[in-house]
């Protein structure tokens, strides 16, 4: 998900009254609650987004769905969004909050995609190695895609690593094709 500078600064705001309140790892929880309720119905991100219902109508919905699940502070913050008109923009703000909260904590999310599915020993290798490349805390995030035959891809925010069996035989394959000696026998 893309996260705007509108995004940041909203989240940026919860990050710093939460550190002032105490009550970081409690708004953090809440936000990973909020973004995952968003993020697994379509509909609510399409009603969020909709300029034709009305504000009432959604606040009233984020009242239900959220009201007694998360802190008041958290609570609080949501009302304010609405009470912005920034409703369509709650699920990019959660976002933001996350990554914010895990560069707060010195944690990198690593995304590790694998043709099928880990052991947890290759896990925490991939771990170990990544922190000490990165010298953070490392999150991982684990994608499965049968398409890479074998071997595994890592991006950790702007580098990627493609280790892949497809990815090799495509570099293979292209050495292959750009070879100019032709044997003239």
């Amino acid at each position: 998900m893309i996260v705007t500078a509108l995004n940041r600064r909203y989240a940026k705001s919860l990050l710093d009254l939460s550190i002032e309140q105490n009550k970081l790892e409690e708004s953090m929880k809440d936000m990973d609650y909020v973004m995952k309720v968003i993020a697994s119905s379509r509909d609510l991100r399409v009603l969020l987004k909709s300029p034709i219902v009305n504000a009432d109508k959604k606040e009233a919905i984020l009242v239900n769905l959220f009201q007694g699940q998360i802190s008041d502070l958290t609570f609080k913050f949501i009302n304010i969004i609405l009470s912005k008109g920034r409703e369509s923009q709650l699920e990019g703000i959660a976002h933001g909050f996350l990554n914010l909260y895990r560069k707060n904590k010195g944690i990198e999310e690593a995304v590790v995609t694998s043709a099928v599915e880990l052991s947890e020993a290759q896990r925490n290798d991939i771990r170990e190695k990544l922190k000490g490349i990165t010298g953070n805390s490392i999150e991982i995030t684990e994608m499965i895609d049968p398409s890479i035959i074998g071997g595994v891809k890592i991006r950790v925010g702007d580098k990627q690593y493609n280790g892949s069996i497809a990815y090799q035989l495509d570099q293979l394959k292209r050495q292959f094709e750009s070879n100019q000696y032709i044997a003239d026998f």
